[in-house]
């Protein structure tokens, strides 16, 4: 093992603060990615979707809520949880931009109905089914970790 690799292992802050780095890192760059694609693409006047200030609230608590995420012991939670955040992330910024007004450019459908989204909703879509794979694969790879049912109480595996 290199010298390196040994202090990473021997300081789970440092893990810590590299896997919240990279959640950070993905975040930002997908709000970005989201940002310039509603710069880019106009987007219908009934696809603006109005929130309220609850919504606002709830979504930047989402977003302080993901950071222990990167404690669990796996890139691939710190990656999802910087995808779903990305999503969280852009459609905060859209909406603090247009008094609370998310506009959504993509618009899927016919004459009869139709449906519009932004990448930021994608972004949340996906972020999630990806999170919950991966935490149910750091749950079942650690599942001896557990405690265990004793009765009526829940003891510690050892």
């Amino acid at each position: 093992m290199s010298s390196a690799a040994h202090d990473r292992a021997q300081d789970p802050n440092r893990v810590f603060l590299e896997r919240l780095l990279l959640l950070l890192v993905v975040a930002v760059s997908l709000a970005a990615v989201d940002q310039a694609v509603k710069l880019t693409l106009p987007s219908p006047e009934w696809a603006l979707h109005q929130r309220s200030e609850l919504w606002f609230l709830g979504s930047c608590l989402l977003l302080v809520a993901a950071a222990p995420l990167a404690r669990i012991p796996s890139t691939t939670v710190a990656v999802a949880a910087g995808i779903f955040c990305g999503g969280v992330l852009g459609n905060v910024l859209s909406a603090s931009q247009d008094a609370l007004a998310v506009p959504n450019p993509i618009v899927v459908g016919s004459a009869d109905g139709r449906i519009a989204f932004n990448v930021a909703d994608l972004f949340i879509l996906s972020g999630n089914l990806l999170l919950m794979a991966s935490l149910i694969i750091v749950l079942i790879r650690n599942r001896d970790r557990l405690p265990v049912w004793e009765g009526r109480r829940l003891r510690r595996r050892g």
